[in-house]
């Protein structure tokens, strides 16, 4: 005697609904973009820049170095400013 088991529409249905739902949502979370957050340091062992914002294709932010193992604004002096 052969059995043969008979599936709903309803449950293929939602199968390939919840299936497509993980495709999506797997693409979706590869695409994302990461905004650094405000306290974001681009460094290297003393000196850094501290990423503030982004405006389009430029970045803002401020120099900064390593005092004591926390991170400080540097000022620079008169002589080390650029001028135009």
């Amino acid at each position: 005697m052969e059995v043969t088991v008979r599936t709903p529409k309803w449950t293929v249905v939602v199968v390939l609904w919840v299936l497509s739902l993980i495709i999506v949502a797997t693409f979706t979370h590869g695409q994302s973009v990461t905004v650094p957050s405000a306290t974001t340091v681009l460094s290297g062992s003393d000196i850094g820049f501290r990423l503030v914002r982004r405006t389009g294709d430029h970045v803002v932010g401020n120099v900064v170095v390593r005092v004591n193992g926390e991170w400080v604004d540097a000022v620079p002096t008169d002589a080390a400013k650029l001028h135009y």
